[in-house]
């Protein structure tokens, strides 16, 4: 599995009956085959590997467990993320072919080591990537929404609002993880 984490241009899936769009956040599969248009650009993250490939149309794609297998497409930027991160983001809630957020399994009560790990690991991520990659909040929001820190994932979406990248991505992000935590809530008053 993957996790696209942007998407500039028109990128679809090649799915049995028509073509869908494809935008960030949304899980893919291996097998998954894409097509990127001219001047579209695409950024994937493999778990099993933590491989992030951005890939540069036009040209199509399929994906792997591991890695992308391109046709036509000029080689891909990699980047090889820290496992702990790709596995992370694993969890990160996806938008489904219709661009609603669907919401993950929560665990069980956390302990405060997992907290404390949870952040420092973020903290190592952010000293070491750009001001505009949003890959150590997607790892520090995953790691607060799997652990039930649902009002600490609503002040670092807060925080992102305000001072981080003003992308399409990150207003996805911030959207993404706002439903994910309404139905939380929802789910958990129930």
């Amino acid at each position: 599995m993957a996790l696209v984490t942007s998407v500039q241009g028109k990128v679809t899936r090649l799915a049995e009956v028509t073509p869908v769009p494809v935008e960030a956040f949304v899980k893919l599969k291996a097998g998954d085959r894409l097509k990127l248009e001219a001047n579209s650009r695409l950024q994937v993250v493999y778990f099993e590997s933590g491989r992030q490939e951005t890939w540069s149309g036009p040209g199509s794609l399929e994906t792997s467990l591991r890695e992308g297998k391109p046709s036509g497409l000029p080689a891909a930027e990699v980047k090889s993320l820290p496992l702990v991160m790709a596995k992370q983001l694993a969890r990160t809630p996806a938008l489904d072919s219709q661009g609603r957020g669907g919401v993950t399994r929560l665990r069980s009560v956390p302990s405060p080591d997992a907290l404390t790990k949870l952040e420092d690991t973020y903290y190592q991520l952010r000293s070491r990537t750009g001001r505009d990659d949003l890959g150590p909040e997607m790892y520090l929001l995953s790691g607060l929404y799997e652990i039930r820190e649902l009002d600490r994932v609503e002040r670092v979406l807060g925080d992102l609002q305000q001072d981080g990248p003003k992308t399409q991505e990150t207003a996805l992000l911030i959207s993404l993880y706002r439903k994910a935590v309404k139905n939380a809530r929802e789910s958990k008053s129930q």
